[in-house]
């Protein structure tokens, strides 16, 4: 019988998990029972590495895919995923061993050889790959994708890391760093992150949150962006029971616990979920039990007067869309899901498939035309750094730019004043970002009320007792309270904010 919630093991994180870099020899993937089609994989691998440092391409969208055409599935998938997500997420800190190890420096090699480094080196440090197997295959696929020549550098780099690994230098290595320097290379974080990171759970604390501020706390944030995410799925009220998703996981053989972040969703130890029914008809999906909670917020705050015109501003790729929609539809209202990306309106459109209440335009947020009476509800999710979710997506950690943050909280400012503009007097705007950067969350939103006058925060306890576990979060999230801000390792989600405004 499945349990009213989650098992100690899907339950929020409320205690540091420590370093994501392990000792050598503590993965699970045994050689011994095991050894991958290597050629096949390690390739496959490669190429998907290869596209995402050339042409910023995503893992998340290109590996599955890439596996499903190949063929490769199971164990070999596996490994895939493991090596692909784990050398990407330690990206800096296997960097700094190749320059340590390296007589020319990481910027001096060719994107291919550095790539094979630092797979190499994932394999050797947090895979227990045996040392012959991975210093050989890391040799072989050098002839195969780089050239001959550059095939001893990287067998010279892979077996003096291994020495410094096994000696202990290393580590004494790192020890002489400053605590900041050490912090970037150890977690594979930007220092400019890191700072953003500190500020914001320092300003959430001072708003009233109750939540850790401390360098504790941060070093196990730091840590949770460094590990593999539990699947999030949602069932889509109306479309299918939580109930009913959840017997289907299981019969996929994967465990699974209810989400106390959101009634509707559900957490899941692994899997495809292409593979379900329900999510290939679009009748359930996958998203962030953060999101979800966001989404439920938008779609349930209390509100007074006409409640049948909703909008999502910033629709793409349509998860809260649809759960919102989902929503509405049993209380008969429609929704304008807007994305201007042609791309990520299609994604919209396959999202909300399963709907009829919906219609998907493509136009400027920052100039979509006023309705007649103006819309009840509101969703901003505005474009962001992205630093919330650093966990799926590893690669973003080092795109995102400290220099473009006046560009982006400008076009969130637009975007908000424009919600505001559209959203009918006595309605409701729900600001959100997948950030917790205080420039693109606190700071914006006030900024933008004060010069308006024309908006007020709401606080957000009406909506705790129908959305989340009571049991599990008995205070509350811990959150300020006029400010949604999620924390990935306080309540395993994304690091979502929401802020709830009510038009004067």
């Amino acid at each position: 019988m499945r349990p009213d919630r989650p098992s100690k093991e899907y339950s929020p994180r409320k205690s540091p998990r420590g370093n994501q870099r392990k000792k050598r020899g503590g993965n699970r993937f045994e050689p011994e029972e095991w050894r991958p089609q290597t050629d096949r994989v390690r390739t496959l691998v490669f190429q998907v590495l290869l596209a995402v440092e050339t042409k910023d391409a995503y893992a998340n969208l290109l590996l599955p895919p890439r596996l499903t055409r190949a063929h490769i599935a199971g164990r070999d998938a596996g490994f895939a995923t493991e090596l692909t997500y784990g050398t990407l997420r330690s990206q800096g800190f296997y960097d700094w061993i190749i320059d340590e190890c390296s007589t020319r420096p990481v910027a001096a090699l060719e994107k291919e050889v550095l790539i094979i480094l630092r797979m190499g080196l994932h394999q050797l440090l947090n895979m227990r790959v045996p040392t012959h197997a991975a210093v050989s295959e890391s040799v072989n696929l050098t002839k195969q994708e780089a050239n001959e020549g550059a095939a001893g550098l990287v067998n010279g780099v892979l077996r003096q890391a291994v020495r410094l690994a096994d000696s202990g230098e290393l580590e004494s290595r790192l020890d002489a760093l400053s605590a900041s320097r050490r912090l970037a290379i150890e977690y594979s974080h930007p220092a400019w992150i890191i700072a953003a990171y500190r500020a914001a759970l320092s300003e959430h604390a001072k708003l009233g949150a109750q939540i850790p501020s401390d360098d504790d706390s941060l070093t196990a944030l730091l840590a949770e962006n460094n590990r593999a995410p539990y699947i999030n799925l949602v069932a889509r009220p109306g479309l299918v029971d939580r109930e009913e998703l959840a017997d289907a996981v299981e019969d996929m053989e994967q465990d699974v616990a209810y989400s106390t972040l959101s009634p509707w969703g559900l957490i899941v130890s692994g899997g495809d979920p292409a593979s379900l029914e329900e999510v290939r008809q679009a009748r359930a999906g996958v998203e962030d039990q953060g999101s979800q909670l966001v989404a439920g917020i938008a779609a349930t705050y209390p509100l007074e007067g006409s409640d049948q015109n909703w909008l999502d501003l910033c629709a793409g790729p349509g998860g809260k869309a649809a759960l919102m929609a989902a929503l509405g539809r049993q209380r008969g209202a429609q929704l304008v899901a807007n994305e201007i990306s042609p791309h990520r309106a299609k994604l919209v459109e396959d999202s909300v498939q399963a709907l009829d209440n919906v219609q998907v335009t493509q136009k400027d947020g920052t100039q979509f035309p006023l309705r007649e009476g103006g819309y009840d509800r509101v969703l901003v999710d505005a474009p962001c750094t992205g630093l919330g979710a650093l966990r799926r997506h590893p690669e973003s950690r080092y795109r995102a730019r400290n220099e473009t943050i006046p560009d982006i909280t400008d076009l969130q400012e637009r975007l908000l004043n424009r919600a505001l503009d559209v959203c009918r007097p006595g309605g409701l705007v729900i600001y959100a970002t997948c950030s917790p950067h205080p420039a693109e969350t606190t700071f914006l939103v006030e900024r933008v009320l004060k010069a308006r006058g024309d908006g007020q925060l709401q606080e957000l306890t009406p909506v705790w007792d129908q959305l989340i576990d009571a049991d599990a979060w008995p205070q509350g999230l811990g959150c300020a309270d006029k400010y949604l801000q999620l924390w990935p390792h306080i309540h395993a989600s994304d690091a979502m904010f929401a802020a709830v405004i009510s038009k004067n």
